[in-house]
């Protein structure tokens, strides 16, 4: 079984949807009701959104993640539509669609190449924001990575179902990307057996005030930065680059 399919099976214990997190998106949706969820892995603030009364469609790139988010979405009745599809194309994949708020959270946005590809995107998302929409967008804080030579997040540990998600970072300094290795650590207590899964991918480690530059070039206003979804100071020492802007 491949690493995103086992994260697929583990990924609602591994990243609940963080009630601070819905709660502030829907404060920014303030009465819009279309919203757009791009990398929306599993699904699982689209579904806590939908259950709102929010009209979501959802699009991430890996298949098991989609088939999941389907899965759940038709066992609670929800009527989502998760579309499997690459962020790059998301004007081709949402050509007549205008949204009230549309977020990309989940360190998501750096599984793009460079500047330019982020650039690009950012751009296709204007266009299908409406006036006075919003942009949220959620990454790891680079410039504490880089200036600070971090070399690991904290272990997201989930005892109670035997698992444990290991995240590591090395700084490829001839490519200038972020190698993000990660295992997933699955504990079977029957025999004490572990299992354990690994993968490797390269990430952009764009910083706070190139992200803030992408952003105004796409012609979003009013950009704020937060250091976590509970609005709370940005600073180097954040975990978290959270990015609010309006249409």
């Amino acid at each position: 079984m491949g690493f995103y399919e086992e994260l697929s099976r583990y990924y609602d214990i591994i990243f609940p949807a963080a009630p601070a997190t819905v709660e502030l998106i829907e404060k920014l949706a303030h009465n819009g009701k279309h919203i757009l969820d791009i990398a929306c892995g599993t699904g699982n603030y689209a579904i806590e959104l939908a259950k709102k009364g929010y009209i979501v469609d959802g699009v991430d790139l890996d298949n098991e993640m989609i088939k999941a988010g389907k899965r759940k979405a038709k066992a609670e009745n929800l009527d989502i539509n998760f579309i499997r599809g690459n962020m790059k194309d998301i004007k081709l994949l949402f050509p007549d669609k205008k949204y009230d708020l549309v977020y990309c959270i989940g360190n998501s946005l750096v599984h793009l190449d460079n500047e330019s590809e982020i650039q690009q995107m950012i751009n296709d998302v204007a266009d299908i924001t409406k006036d006075n929409g919003t942009l949220v967008i959620q990454i790891v804080n680079y410039d504490r990575i880089l200036d600070f030579n971090i070399d690991h997040l904290p272990t997201i540990s989930r005892k109670e179902a035997g698992v444990d998600f290991v995240r590591k970072y090395i700084h490829d300094k001839s490519s200038g990307k972020i190698l993000f290795n990660t295992e997933i650590h699955i504990s079977n207590n029957n025999n004490n057996k572990k299992h354990i899964y690994e993968n490797s991918v390269a990430l952009y480690p764009l910083r706070k005030d190139a992200l803030v530059n992408i952003v105004k070039n796409a012609e979003f206003k009013n950009v704020e930065v937060y250091g976590g979804f509970n609005k709370e100071e940005y600073s180097e020492n954040s975990f978290a680059t959270v990015l609010v802007a309006r249409k």
